[in-house]
């Protein structure tokens, strides 16, 4: 690798990248919208062939995604400047593309390991450029209820609408919950019925087909039916297998409709008012699911009362039955997972102990960060501290007074806000083109300044 191609790659103009796929995948939103496909594909098939969504593409998975160090099964973690450019002129070559088997890694998932399967560099550049131009097409017709691994929404969305649907004065004492959870979902999800209905290009298609079924290495037969999780498109085919599941117990009121269920990715809440049939909706979700070939967990699939609260999405959804007040906080669960995490990384000798506390104040602050939005003071957080400055004094020198001093710019400080989480209202999607209202909430498609004269400009953001 020579400096000059470092440089090269540095100075591509990325700002201007971000606006062409940004404008293409505009116009594909919107004519999904209008029903039509013809335009959808011949926008899709100009955004595949662009070189600014191919070096977007590699550039998010060199550089920026959580998992660009996951190695498939070349053994190759990270590209060069050099190789990412090579890899850019690759994704021209889409139709004589051949997806790669899979490595199987595990990931710890409470009690149980979840399966993933992981791509190759090469593979996951190629998916994503994919997904630049299939995921417009889903946001056309995504509906109100769905929130995971949609670009502008985040779990807080899901937080706020059930805050607003079993707060007291919704009577949310009176609702009853079914929790759903799926049966091994992106095992079981057929291709088939999953393709019908995915909107892309022939080339694009094809190869979605054999990213589908390329399988893990030495479990090919075992897996072949499966959808890859842990892909970077994964997530966006498990919604569009599950869309429309969301709106099965929607209700009809006041001229318009309210959704009552409530998905995130494969998991999913719906919400029933008092009298309503339990069974006659279980049954709908059953015949919904066994058309795309999945089905329901029986063990883990219930209803149940917000009087005795249930979890989902890390937190404990309750309606307490002295002043039908709703209460969200940390799960058992969740914290016991954040607490163990602390003490592994504590317990960690390859780290000196100031190392060791500065990874734990990284833990714990991301952990409050996601539920600076739940009522906090339900919960022991004084455990994890008191253990902290236990085992801190136990195996170092270090006076207690500068311990304390450690643990409180660790532990102390946060502030949260009970459900004050400003929720997205209707059916929104980042590609809309309402450019004020989602540069306000700090999108990373846009950003926005006000000039002197007091008129809002607003323009793409781009790095």
């Amino acid at each position: 690798m020579t400096a000059k191609t470092a440089d090269e790659w540095k100075s591509l103009p990325w700002k201007k990248f971000q606006k062409v796929l940004f404008r293409l995948q505009h116009r594909i939103y919107k004519a999904a919208k209008n029903d039509d496909s013809n335009s959808v594909k011949q926008l899709q098939n100009l955004l595949i062939g662009s070189k600014c969504s191919k070096y977007l593409a590699v550039r998010q998975i060199t550089q920026l995604n959580v998992g660009r160090r996951t190695a498939g099964i070349d053994g190759i973690s990270s590209l060069n400047p050099k190789e990412r450019l090579l890899l850019v002129n690759d994704l021209d070559q889409m139709k004589n593309w051949k997806h790669r088997k899979l490595k199987r890694v595990y990931i710890a998932d409470g009690k149980r390991k979840r399966p993933l399967g992981i791509s190759t560099i090469r593979d996951r550049a190629m998916q994503c450029l994919v997904k630049y131009a299939l995921e417009p097409v889903y946001e056309a017709y995504a509906s109100e209820g769905t929130f995971g691994s949609r670009p502008g929404y985040s779990t807080w969305d899901v937080q706020n609408r059930l805050f607003q649907n079993l707060k007291a004065s919704a009577n949310g004492s009176n609702k009853i919950i079914l929790e759903v959870d799926l049966e091994c979902c992106f095992d079981e999800i057929d291709h088939n019925a999953m393709m019908s209905r995915v909107t892309l290009p022939g080339v694009a298609k094809r190869f979605l087909r054999t990213a589908l079924e390329a399988g893990v290495l030495k479990e090919r037969d075992k897996t072949l039916k499966s959808t890859p999780q842990g892909g970077v498109i994964s997530p966006l085919l498990c919604n569009i297998a599950l869309h429309g599941i969301e709106n099965l117990n929607n209700e009809w009121a006041y001229s318009r409709w309210y959704q009552r269920g409530f998905r995130y990715v494969d998991d999913m809440v719906f919400i029933l008012k008092p009298g309503e049939c339990q069974e006659r909706l279980l049954n709908k979700v059953k015949d919904f699911l066994q058309e795309r070939g999945m089905k329901v967990s029986e063990a883990k699939t219930r209803f149940t009362s917000p009087l005795s609260g249930f979890d989902f999405l890390g937190w404990h959804f309750k309606v307490k039955a002295k002043n039908n007040k709703f209460v969200c906080y940390p799960s058992e669960k969740n914290r016991r997972q954040m607490i163990k995490k602390i003490k592994d990384t504590m317990k960690n000798s390859k780290y000196k102990i100031k190392d060791r506390l500065e990874k734990v104040k990284v833990i714990y602050r991301g952990w409050w960060n996601y539920h600076k939005y739940s009522d906090m003071k339900q919960i022991n957080l004084w455990s994890i501290r008191e253990w902290v400055y236990r085992y801190v004094k136990k195996n170092t020198n270090i006076v207690g007074k500068e311990i304390i001093e450690y643990l409180q710019s660790i532990f102390n400080g946060h502030t949260y806000k009970v459900n004050r989480y400003p929720a997205i209202g209707g059916n929104l999607s980042v590609y809309d083109g309402n450019f004020v209202f989602w540069s306000k909430r700090n999108s990373k498609l846009y950003r926005y300044y006000l000039k002197k004269t007091g008129l809002l400009w607003v323009e793409l953001y781009g790095q």
